[in-house]
């Protein structure tokens, strides 16, 4: 993957939350999650990205950045009743976070590295 991949695949994440946000509402619904919240999933993966990119060649430092990134996702996940991060937002970003990771030389991007700490 490369720079452009990840923003594509980025949007198509934040858009599908933003489109499941929508379609509640417009039901009458409560998502369980603002726009705020979206916004912040996209700092903290515009964050990892940059550190993972600074951190190339460094496998333990990735390794640091990837965890921080699954454990900042739980947490906010978690604020908003584990309800922000479907299943396919799920797939978005692993596959957004391991690509990265290989990328700057940990891992393949085939193996889920996030699963240790990964509660979405």
């Amino acid at each position: 993957m490369n720079t452009h991949d990840y923003v594509e695949l980025k949007s198509e994440i934040l858009d599908g939350m933003r489109c499941y946000m929508d379609d509640l509402r417009g039901d009458g619904a409560d998502p369980g999650y603002a726009e705020r919240d979206i916004d912040a999933c996209e700092a903290i993966v515009d964050r990892y990205l940059e550190a993972a990119r600074d951190a190339a060649g460094q496998p333990a430092q990735v390794r640091i950045a990837l965890k921080t990134a699954v454990l900042a996702l739980n947490a906010l996940n978690a604020r908003c009743g584990y309800a922000l991060i479907e299943t396919e937002q799920r797939e978005g970003l692993c596959d957004l976070l391991l690509g990265a990771a290989a990328e700057a030389g940990l891992g393949s991007g085939e193996e889920d590295l996030t699963e240790a700490w990964r509660e979405w």
